[in-house]
């Protein structure tokens, strides 16, 4: 049991085999994928809620929750390499062994991570292709623009309930920051 502080009932966390409730089945998917899990997990809800009141402790599970669905799409990732279209990269594979083969070097289990996966390598060149594609079209940019959150806007101290203070409720920060970000983008 790894937060006996905020489910000291010891209830039991997501597994493989978890199924939805009969009203939320649907014909493609029978069983709680990890993500919807924490989503439920972390939503707010009427009454007390013992997770979003428990501070820096609340902050580490939600650390621990990311960590975890990201393994989970490791995982997935690892396991469905064939079902990926990863036959595509079979040159790249050759030219790898190839290479450990006259370096007299062990190779191990080529991972290609697509670029459906933010964060991986392929994700962040597609992204760069796309800007590099939007500059082409539309010429350089004229500025450039940032956005930050403030944690003292109003909507953010109007959600802390009690004592809370916004870095307390980094749910509730992202929440604001993104109904802001939009309202900002709607504008330009």
């Amino acid at each position: 049991m790894t937060y006996p502080l905020l489910f000291p009932r010891g209830e039991c966390s997501w597994n493989t085999g978890m199924e939805h409730v009969e009203e939320r089945r649907t014909a493609q998917r029978t069983r709680v994928i990890q993500l919807q899990y924490c989503a439920y997990r972390l939503s707010q809800r009427n009454g007390f809620s013992i997770l979003h009141s428990s501070g820096k402790l609340y902050q580490q599970y939600i650390v621990d929750a990311y960590v975890k669905t990201e393994g989970s799409r490791l995982h997935f990732l690892r396991q469905n390499q064939k079902d990926l279209r990863i036959e595509l990269y079979r040159g790249l594979l050759d030219a790898l062994e190839c290479r450990a083969h006259n370096e007299n070097i062990r190779t191990g289990k080529l991972i290609i991570l697509p670029s459906s996966f933010q964060g991986s390598p392929r994700h962040m060149q597609q992204n760069y292709q796309d800007a590099m594609a939007t500059v082409r079209k539309f010429g350089k940019p004229d500025f450039f623009l940032t956005f930050t959150c403030n944690p003292s806007w109003s909507e953010i101290l109007n959600s802390m309930e009690g004592v809370q203070r916004p870095e307390d409720r980094p749910d509730i920060i992202v929440r604001v920051f993104n109904m802001k970000l939009k309202e900002l983008l709607e504008d330009i």
